[in-house]
């Protein structure tokens, strides 16, 4: 979630900026919530055979959940994103139905987009990067092309993320059939690309002088770099892990009440996975 959160809540300061209003983004971050959990389940039910060879993702792949029970939980939070949205505003709540739409297109056959090369960076870009900063956008002005056109640099970050999350599954997803550009091109090329898109995501942040995503970025930069010199999997799993916290960071200068949330999510969420499960997760590194 915290990816997510953070490019909604760096729209809605862009936003505020821009125009002079300052709607609390506290309900647009539940909401989105609400939305991102339905997709990831989805996603889930999808990848069991993957995760399960990964080793990842264990609630459905190793039967903690059925599901069944998933697919009920999937259609509620649906239900308790878009619907308050189409009551805040019709753009917003259509923001959460392309939101729901790209979740299914991502995971559902024939569609299949995360199978895809090219169909799972677009969609994880597109998705994550340009609607999570659309929906922020929202909550303060109307959608307009100034819009997109500042969400553009949070779309190739995401991407360049994105790229570096499918390294470590390449041999699980060779194994089931998943076509990631990773299990495509390689892994050398792969950390390239993450690393030129990161520049270009810069570049463009430059020219809409979005300057907090300017700084966490190029602070992001030289470690991307220095994956795609050594290729190895724990230097970028540490990459990705430090470009969400500098993005995060970012986000809490403006809104120091997020720094709670992540801080009280990190906690509690190990103390979970200890009790429950005896795993040390989440980490920093």
């Amino acid at each position: 979630m915290p990816p997510v959160w953070t490019i909604l809540l760096l729209g809605h300061h862009r936003s505020s900026q821009l125009s002079g209003n300052s709607q609390l983004p506290g309900l647009a971050l539940l909401l989105i919530t609400f939305l991102v959990g339905a997709v990831y389940i989805l996603n889930q039910i999808f990848d069991i055979e993957s995760d399960r060879l990964n080793r990842k993702l264990f609630f459905l792949a190793q039967g903690y959940i059925s599901t069944k029970n998933a697919l009920y939980e999937m259609m509620l939070l649906d239900l308790a994103g878009i619907i308050p949205a189409f009551i805040i505003s019709w753009q917003l709540g259509i923001l959460f139905v392309i939101g729901m739409l790209f979740g299914f297109l991502y995971s559902v056959s024939p569609f299949n987009l995360k199978n895809r090369p090219i169909g799972g960076l677009a969609s994880n870009a597109l998705a994550h990067g340009i609607l999570a900063f659309l929906i922020g956008w929202r909550m303060n002005s109307s959608l307009s092309f100034r819009a997109l056109y500042f969400s553009l640099p949070y779309m190739l970050a995401v991407g360049a993320i994105y790229l570096n999350t499918t390294i470590p599954d390449m041999e699980g997803d060779r194994r089931v059939g998943k076509l990631t550009l990773s299990v495509k091109w390689g892994k050398g090329k792969t950390v390239v690309l993450s690393s030129l898109l990161v520049a270009m995501a810069i570049f463009l942040s430059f020219l809409v002088k979005d300057i907090p995503f300017l700084i966490a970025s190029s602070l992001s930069l030289p470690f991307f770099v220095f994956c795609a010199f050594t290729k190895k999997d724990r230097y970028m799993a540490v990459t990705t892990k430090l470009s969400i916290l500098l993005l995060s960071i970012a986000a809490g200068i403006f809104y120091p009440w997020y720094f709670a949330i992540l801080i009280v999510g990190f906690i509690g969420t190990r103390l979970y996975y200890k009790a429950r499960f005896n795993l040390d997760y989440p980490t920093l590194i």
